[in-house]
């Protein structure tokens, strides 16, 4: 349906930047915002999903990457190091659920948008944003 729609040097500036402007918000829907930035610049609902997931791809690598080097850091100045299974297994368990999650609730974002219904993705990330708040407040 958009196979002649094209990115525009502009579109991708401001996709862009809202995505970088996400990055220090940890918990804050990069691509929810990236999407609904391609969407308030014109581009149609399929491309503006497939190209904030594209820039996820390219982001994800060089974050985890950064992440692992500063946990083994803080590791290393740690008054009693741990061993590196120590130190990964509870981080890999959770990425092995957040992986889980994220794909339940990519599966849901793609069907709300490719069906016109963004506005639920909005409540879903205000209700789950009230869940873990709650969950932190209570000391979890």
């Amino acid at each position: 349906a958009y196979a002649k729609a094209e990115i525009t040097d502009r579109q991708s500036i401001w996709i862009g930047l809202t995505q970088g402007l996400c990055l220090p918000f940890r918990g804050f829907s990069r691509s929810g915002a990236t999407i609904s930035t391609g969407l308030l610049t014109g581009l149609p609902r399929q491309l503006a999903e497939e190209f904030s997931f594209a820039l996820a791809v390219v982001l994800t690598p060089p974050v985890i990457v950064q992440q692992v080097h500063r946990l083994t850091q803080a590791n290393a100045a740690a008054s009693e190091p741990l061993h590196l299974q120590a130190l990964l297994t509870p981080g890999l368990i959770g990425m092995v659920f957040a992986f889980g999650a994220g794909l339940i609730a990519l599966k849901w974002l793609s069907a709300w948008l490719e069906s016109g219904r963004w506005k639920y993705f909005g409540i879903y990330c205000l209700v789950f944003s009230g869940v873990v708040w709650g969950m932190w407040a209570a000391g979890y």
